[in-house]
């Protein structure tokens, strides 16, 4: 089956090592991929303006499930945004403030969402990060739909933490790690995976058809969704065992893709006639 859809997170696997900006490489890469008839999706935990600023040569040339699948986009486009009921976020927030070293961020479609009380937090989203972001006195104050909660810790998250989250929240919301230090809530069934199926259902490919990358908690619904899967060399054990394969660099598949030269691990050509994957979703089961 011909790959039609090209999928990929970005911190960790397009941006490696905390980079800021995307090696220009990838902008031709793009667009040859786009000449092919393949159909390339930014597939991120961050806000939709902050990727396509990182993402400006090719920005209105491609799709965008970002916020881990709560806004998904078509170039200058927003097709859906999927709101967290408030009255769990608000409950949210009173448990974030008894961790003590956890910075707390509530994401709108438009806007990074902060309190003023941490100015070196908010320098580093709107510096560093380089999110549009909107300091309140009080979270009440916010009127636009929520579509996600994170909180960060600067030297990763703490497990106990993680784990206790993930016991009181799992069964109303998706808490996934988003690497880096972000642990990441958005609704229940909001994930990329599932944003990669909405976006199926409605441009008329089938998740067969997609190669997706990722490196991180937040990607496992992707890599379990698409077709062929990647996770990249640096991943957790339990984000490889979601996919098919690994990879250090994102370009060197890519390329791949483009010579006819990738294959998958049953057999044919990644973009060829003859690529099938008729064990992948037992072995992935």
């Amino acid at each position: 089956m011909k790959i039609r859809v090209i999928a990929s997170d970005f911190d960790g696997t397009i941006l490696k090592d905390g980079a800021q900006e995307v090696d220009s490489g990838y902008f031709p890469l793009i667009r040859a991929l786009k000449e092919r008839g393949i159909f390339f999706i930014a597939a991120s935990g961050r806000q939709y303006g902050n990727l396509r600023r990182l993402l400006k040569p090719v920005a209105d040339e491609i799709g965008y499930i970002c916020e881990n699948g709560a806004l998904i986009a078509q170039g200058d486009r927003v097709l859906c945004q999927r709101e967290i009921d408030r009255r769990l976020v608000f409950s949210l927030i009173e448990d974030a403030k008894k961790v003590e070293g956890a910075r707390m961020l509530v994401s709108c479609a438009e806007a990074s969402c902060v309190l003023p009380e941490d100015p070196g937090f908010i320098t580093l989203l709107r510096e560093r990060v380089k999110n549009t972001v909107k300091v309140y006195g009080s979270f009440q104050q916010i009127t636009e739909p929520i579509i996600k909660m994170a909180l960060y810790w600067p030297e990763g998250i703490p497990e106990l933490w993680e784990e206790w989250f993930q016991e009181k929240y799992g069964r109303t919301l998706n808490v996934a790690d988003g690497g880096g230090g972000w642990l990441d809530f958005t609704g229940r069934d909001v994930d990329k995976g599932s944003a990669l199926s909405w976006l199926a259902a409605r441009q008329g490919f089938e998740l067969e058809e997609v190669l997706s990358f990722g490196d991180s908690g937040n990607d496992i619904g992707m890599l379990r969704a698409a077709g062929l899967s990647y996770a990249m060399n640096t991943a957790k054990p339990e984000v490889k065992a979601c996919a098919d394969r690994e990879c250090a660099l994102v370009s060197d598949v890519l390329r791949a893709v483009l010579d006819g030269t990738g294959r998958s691990r049953e057999q044919g050509r990644i973009g060829g006639s003859g690529y099938t994957q008729q064990t992948r979703k037992a072995e992935k089961e």
